[in-house]
């Protein structure tokens, strides 16, 4: 499970802002950033001169899994990402970007407030409740051998990402190259080389208050350093998107971002499963004129094994109670006292 609070975005620069309601999600969990270059980018509109942005976000990750051979795999750490998006349109129809990425990794200090919040919102994190408070860790039990990543020390620049783009009616083509420009002195904080990814988005649906938009996007990646035997190199992904004005200036969006797994053969669904993620929060302006205050956070949707030991019946979250239906009828002309109600599955109910 991971969780992502962006405490501040679109800050104050003495250019215009990025031409876009909605804000990139970018993944900052370095299992999966490490490997794949995709991203979700929002539809970018025409607008003249320089466009630009800079987005702070403070992660919490806690990821835990047990191989079928007992080897055991271990991500807690918290992430700090500050990102400088420019932009500047290329006539009409063309546009680039460039993404400069600042990174961080940290012991923590939010695990108590998280787990609180978890515990409040109804969905607690065992894994997180197991470990030892803000307290760093990534072990991975390999078949060939024990990896004990460390903490990259310090803030580092991250892999800068390029990108040129082309609006087509309601939607657009991005091509987006990530460099090997890390500074991480850990190797397993980066990609250590080229990723190429490519986007198609449009936007479904676009009036003054409300704007819909979907993307679906490829990617690859060589492989690279001492884990190549488990990498990946080739990505896909989709997102879906919604803006809503629902005061004043005053705006709240959420990006599902979904793509597939960076790690193969390691016998661990938690660097095995797909992404699926949500990203949601409020976009606030104080004044007009202003920039935008994105304020929000990011949850995993589904990709711990917390999730899936509750989703295919092997565990009772807690506060829940299992339930199951029948009934009575005639099945091929005899009675049958009871039959099932027919639902291959039910997920719950939620009672008032």
């Amino acid at each position: 499970m991971r969780s992502r609070l962006l405490v501040a975005a679109m800050a104050a620069l003495p250019m215009t802002l990025v031409a876009q309601a909605l804000p990139p999600y970018v993944p900052t969990n370095p299992v999966l950033a490490s490997r794949s270059p995709l991203y979700a980018q929002p539809i970018v509109d025409r607008r003249p001169g320089w466009h630009t942005a800079v987005t702070l976000d403070y992660g919490n990750a806690i990821e835990t899994s047990t191989a079928t051979d007992g080897r055991t795999y271990l991500f807690d750490a918290e992430t700090s990402q500050v990102d400088l998006w420019l932009g500047r349109d290329l006539g009409d129809d063309w546009f680039s970007l460039v993404n400069v990425p600042i990174r961080g990794a940290h012991d923590g200090w939010v695990d108590a407030f998280l787990n609180g919040y978890h515990d409040l919102i109804g969905i607690p994190v065992p894994a997180r409740n197991r470990r030892p408070i803000d307290t760093y860790g990534w072990v991975i039990e390999l078949p060939d051998g024990v990896r004990d990543l460390p903490r990259a020390s310090g803030p580092f620049l991250g892999d800068l990402r390029v990108a040129m783009g082309r609006r087509l009616g309601a939607g657009q083509l991005v091509l987006s190259a990530t460099l090997p420009t890390s500074t991480a002195n850990v190797d397993a904080w980066s990609r250590g080389t080229v990723g190429l990814s490519l986007s198609a988005g449009t936007r479904v649906l676009s009036t003054p208050r409300v704007r819909i938009e979907a993307a679906v996007m490829a990617g690859f990646t060589p492989t690279t350093g001492d884990l190549t035997a488990y990498q990946r190199t080739s990505f896909v992904g989709a997102s879906s998107s919604l803006w809503w004005r629902f005061w004043g200036q005053q705006a709240i969006y959420g990006t599902f971002f979904l793509q597939s797994a960076g790690w193969k053969g390691t016998g661990f669904s938690a660097m095995e499963a797909a992404e699926f993620t949500l990203d949601a929060g409020g976009l606030l302006r104080l004044r007009s004129g202003w920039p935008a205050l994105q304020l929000g956070i990011t949850e995993d949707v589904c990709r711990s094994d917390d999730f899936a030991a509750v989703f295919s019946g092997n565990r009772v979250p807690a506060g829940a109670e299992p339930f199951a239906m029948a009934y009575g009828g005639h099945q091929f002309g005899n009675w049958a006292g009871q039959l099932g109600d027919g639902r291959a599955i039910a997920l719950g109910e939620v009672v008032d």
